[in-house]
């Protein structure tokens, strides 16, 4: 489809979707029709790509219950995390939304890579339990003023290639560009270390700043940025409080199973070994 569907045509697409999920032995229903609408939004509207989508979602949340449990935003753990890293979400100009992650430890003494990567999966559950605006494009913003090779020691590379599995080809979201901000130079090591787990067409999207350059706002308006970066947008430390208060007040349902994949599928093996693939033009519509 074009992307300019009705309305009609649209509950026409979800209703589809529910049938197929509902088919699904191994998938979950509590997914709302906001969500299976935002598969279909991220994918343009092609109802298969939007299949895939959602497959890989709810599986690889049903096989991380190292990602998916003991994330009460009410414990001591998560208030530690979300002490020592700022997130935001915000809705910015051309309906885009802005995912900015900065880390608050410089010497990386109290800094989790699993909690870090809980802490994402928790806050973008609240922002899909949350908010029902369909954006037009998704950029994320990454601060690396406080990233020294000592990262390389935190890190762990089975929730690495999870957690790029989730952004690139789960996330019912358009992404379109990366933004890394006062870049050490450090960086080029650190990014040879990630580089592998991503796709081409991620690593495309990625540009880099150093703390002396203005050409962030070549991307960003400075009424897109939060002061942090030079922006007149907030302040990340108020950002971030709303982050929490959100998952906060959707505390019940992000400490239940929500959105998971259980079980096996009853299929045969070709037909598992398909579902389970990631598409290497998976979401080449949404990177022009």
């Amino acid at each position: 489809m074009s992307g300019g569907e009705s309305q009609e045509e649209k509950q026409s697409l979800v209703d589809t979707m529910r049938q197929w999920t509902n088919s699904q032995p191994h998938l979950p229903k509590d997914a709302s029709d906001g969500l299976l609408l935002r598969f279909l939004h991220s994918c343009y509207y092609d109802l298969e790509k939007a299949k895939t989508a959602a497959e890989l979602f709810f599986t690889i949340r049903g096989s991380s219950p190292d990602l998916l449990s003991n994330r009460d935003p009410e414990s001591p753990a998560i208030k530690k995390t979300f002490s020592i890293i700022n997130r935001a979400q915000l809705h910015i100009s051309g309906n885009r939304n802005l995912w900015i992650w900065q880390l608050n430890d410089p010497g990386l003494d109290n800094y989790d890579y699993l909690q870090d990567a809980k802490i994402f999966i928790l806050t973008t559950d609240a922002w899909l339990l949350e908010d029902s605006t369909l954006q037009e494009a998704d950029i994320i913003l990454m601060d690396a003023k406080d990233i020294s090779l000592k990262m390389l020691t935190k890190f762990n590379m089975s929730v690495g290639r999870r957690i790029s599995r989730y952004q690139e080809d789960a996330m019912p979201i358009r992404l379109k560009e990366i933004h890394l901000v006062n870049v050490p130079s450090i960086m080029d090591k650190l990014f040879a270390v990630m580089k592998p787990l991503m796709k081409q067409e991620i690593t495309d999207m990625i540009h880099f700043h150093t703390s002396t350059s203005s050409t962030l706002f070549q991307y960003l308006s400075k009424e897109d940025l939060p002061e942090d970066f030079g922006g007149t947008n907030g302040k990340m430390a108020d950002h971030t409080k709303d982050a929490l208060d959100l998952v906060i007040k959707h505390r019940e349902k992000l400490n239940s199973d929500l959105w998971m994949a259980v079980g096996k599928k009853s299929k045969n093996k070709k037909e598992k070994e398909k579902s389970a693939e990631v598409t290497t033009g998976f979401r080449s519509l949404a990177i022009d």
